[in-house]
């Protein structure tokens, strides 16, 4: 049960470690953090490989200009951590701002006793139709 909570806890200070390394652009951190196998499912379909989403960071394509989490679980299973949140984020991509409302799961791997960020789905909160 000990090992549970402290993969727990590391997992939740990996996350915050990448939404930093998101806001300011920190490509090193990221690259870190990110498995090689990196599947980023976005909430519009799109699909990104770690080099994909790199790039787009790193040339200003996408630009996250703040994130806000709440409704974070994080989950262990062996060598396997998964983490459910809500996230909105306002970031600007390809020019166009963007103000996202998301479900999140993140999926990471313990690959060789280190935690790395193996997939993400990403699923848009429908608007509220009165």
């Amino acid at each position: 049960m000990y090992e549970a909570r402290a993969d727990v806890a590391k997992i939740e200070e990996l996350e915050n470690k990448r939404y930093d390394a998101m806001l300011n652009a920190d490509i090193h951190v990221l690259n870190d953090l990110l498995h090689e196998n990196l599947i980023y499912s976005h909430s519009t379909g799109g699909l990104d490989t770690k080099e994909i989403y790199l790039n787009a960071l790193r040339d200003k394509v996408s630009i996250y200009k703040s994130v806000k989490r709440d409704d974070q679980t994080v989950r262990i299973t062996g060598d396997i951590g998964l983490v459910f949140n809500h996230v909105q984020i306002h970031a600007e991509h390809k020019g166009s701002e963007l103000r996202l409302d998301n479900r999140l799961l993140a999926v990471w791997t313990r690959d060789k006793g280190i935690w790395r960020l193996l997939a993400i789905q990403s699923g848009a909160i429908p608007k509220q139709i009165d």
